[in-house]
């Protein structure tokens, strides 16, 4: 395999800087401190499926996107009144 070809695949593998999509969901939202003050309830499969609608060649897991949360401030529990154990990310539409 030649040089240009293996850099080509790497740079295929590379994994997508996840913060600058973060970013762009945090111009909108912000982290809720509580389930009470929760305006939106996502899961890392929506918020994933979310950056892959708008980037779909975007090399990220699942892994990634919940790191990249915890890592802006972004917490999760189940959501109140729910049957069943179901955790979300709470986010706080900013005003």
């Amino acid at each position: 395999m030649s040089n240009k070809s293996k850099k080509k695949q790497e740079q295929e593998q590379a994994p997508t800087d996840v913060s600058i999509y973060i970013a762009a969901l945090s111009v909108n939202f912000r982290p809720a401190a509580n389930p009470a003050e929760t305006t939106h309830w996502f899961s890392t499969d929506e918020v994933l499926a979310a950056i892959r609608d708008i980037d779909p060649s975007a090399n990220i897991s699942r892994e990634q996107v919940f790191s990249a949360l915890r890592d802006a401030g972004y917490d999760f529990c189940n959501r109140p009144g729910s049957h069943g154990l179901l955790l979300r990310w709470m986010f706080r539409e900013k005003s």
